[in-house]
């Protein structure tokens, strides 16, 4: 199970890239970015460093770095199927796809298999 903090670290690594690194390092905070990628490899990022990161960015105008707003809305049909889907390598964020095997953005890990009833 991802940590309290997995919903953010999901966000966080659907964004990461180069761009994010260049940004963290225009806007002070490489070293916080450094220490989130380094946290997710080992399976729980702190808060406060997703709060300094959000934090940092919100400054420069980019706000809810780590945060998706998004409304639930349950899937419609029978809940009898099983799919394989790929999961976070380090369990740091809830993240899952179904088409392909991803990589983690972070830390270049590939995404561990699994199989999930829906």
């Amino acid at each position: 199970m991802a940590p309290t903090t997995g919903p953010r670290v999901g966000t966080l690594c659907e964004q990461a890239g180069e761009a994010l690194a260049e940004r963290a390092a225009l806007y002070g905070v490489a070293d916080v970015l450094a220490r989130v990628v380094e946290a997710a490899s080992r399976g729980a990022v702190p808060e406060a460093d997703l709060d300094l990161l959000d934090s940092a960015f919100a400054e420069h105008g980019i706000d809810n770095l780590t945060r998706a707003y998004r409304d639930f809305a349950r899937w419609p049909g029978p809940r009898n199927l099983v799919v394989t889907a790929w999961k976070c390598p380090t369990g740091a964020c809830p993240r899952n796809a179904t088409d392909k095997q991803p990589s983690c953005h972070l830390t270049g890990q590939p995404f561990r298999e699994i199989r999930v009833e829906l």
